[in-house]
């Protein structure tokens, strides 16, 4: 897989190239991401596996975030809190509070997050924010055993409405910052992309994982013996 960060008129665009095909991700001038899969062989499925670890790493972990509605991830304390107590419960008063709205989240939302994740299927699905659902893109990002596969569809057109743009060979989906149809979770996806710009190879955080999980597995044998 080759890894590209180029600059356009519209932002800084991050390319995956892989079998004739690029996976892009852009963070356009109207302050909204978009991610877009162009390909020669009107193949429009992409596939992240380990062996590009940096990659799969942040995919993992935008799944995880989704699964577990992990929305805000920082916890910035005031500057105001000045002991170490007075800190200490912001930050538990903080962690209780998201807690309560993952709650409130799944009870007054649940349609809207079933729809973005399927526990049974191990997938998630985002309408294209560009225009009404009847008719937007769909991007489908499924787990499987050690890889991440994503697909990109287009709905047949209704007379009637605004049709996304789609051509034979490209396929873009939008995710809003403001007014989208699955806030807040365009957050995690404004997060990832956010890490992506850091990287230079789709190896980059690879190693670090790779120690990580050498450091658990030998705390793991440890406890064994």
């Amino acid at each position: 897989m080759k890894f590209i960060k180029e600059k356009s008129e519209y932002g800084l665009n991050i390319c995956l190239y892989n079998e004739g095909k690029c996976l892009s991700f852009i963070y356009s001038g109207n302050g909204d991401l978009y991610w877009s899969i162009n390909s020669d062989n009107n193949d429009f499925s992409f596939v992240i596996t380990k062996e590009s670890y940096g990659v799969y790493s942040l995919f993992e972990k935008l799944f995880n975030d989704i699964e577990n509605i992990n929305i805000f991830e920082e916890i910035n304390v005031p500057l105001y809190l000045e002991t170490e107590e007075e800190r200490q419960e912001y930050i538990n008063d903080f962690r209780e509070k998201i807690e309560r709205d993952k709650v409130k989240y799944r009870k007054f939302n649940f349609s809207n997050y079933r729809e973005l994740f399927d526990k049974e299927s191990n997938t998630i699905t985002w309408y294209s924010d560009e225009t009404a659902h009847e008719v937007a893109n769909i991007l489908k990002i499924k787990r499987l055993d050690g890889l991440f596969k994503l697909d990109f569809f287009v709905q047949p057109y209704i007379e009637g409405y605004n049709s996304d743009f789609y051509s034979s060979i490209y396929i873009p989906i939008r995710f809003r910052n403001s007014g989208s149809s699955y806030h807040p979770f365009n957050v995690i996806f404004m997060r990832m992309y956010d890490n992506m710009k850091n990287m230079n190879d789709v190896n980059d955080y690879g190693h670090q994982l790779h120690f990580d999980e050498m450091s658990n597995n030998k705390k793991i044998k440890k406890l064994i013996k």
